[in-house]
């Protein structure tokens, strides 16, 4: 586990060692779960963009890389792949935040 320096405000300096690392793992915690809801928002958001492409191009990103990009010289169709790009990033970033955090509620 990697170590981080905080600075803790002199009330919880006076707590007992004990309580001050109950407590920073307790806000951790808190803090992880509230994050996993906006990442659960995140995703869901990416994964509404990406279906609402593939849709209206009839193919995944992968495939319309390969297939269609070249063949569609509209400045839409561009605009679409890069917002597709993005919107895919999203969904990966999000997911792999969400493994991590499923993986520190199994060690805790």
């Amino acid at each position: 586990m990697e170590s981080i320096e905080l600075r803790i405000p002199k009330p919880i300096q006076a707590l007992v060692s004990d309580e001050q690392e109950r407590l920073l793992r307790s806000a951790l915690r808190v803090a992880a779960k509230q994050r996993a809801h906006e990442l659960a928002k995140e995703r869901h958001e990416a994964l509404t963009q990406i279906h609402r492409y593939e849709r209206k191009y009839g193919a995944s990103l992968p495939e319309f890389e390969r297939k269609k990009l070249r063949a569609l010289k509209t400045v839409d169709a561009h605009e679409d792949y890069n917002d597709w790009f993005f919107w895919t990033a999203v969904l990966e970033r999000a997911d792999r935040a969400t493994d991590a955090f499923k993986q520190m509620e199994s060690v805790a």
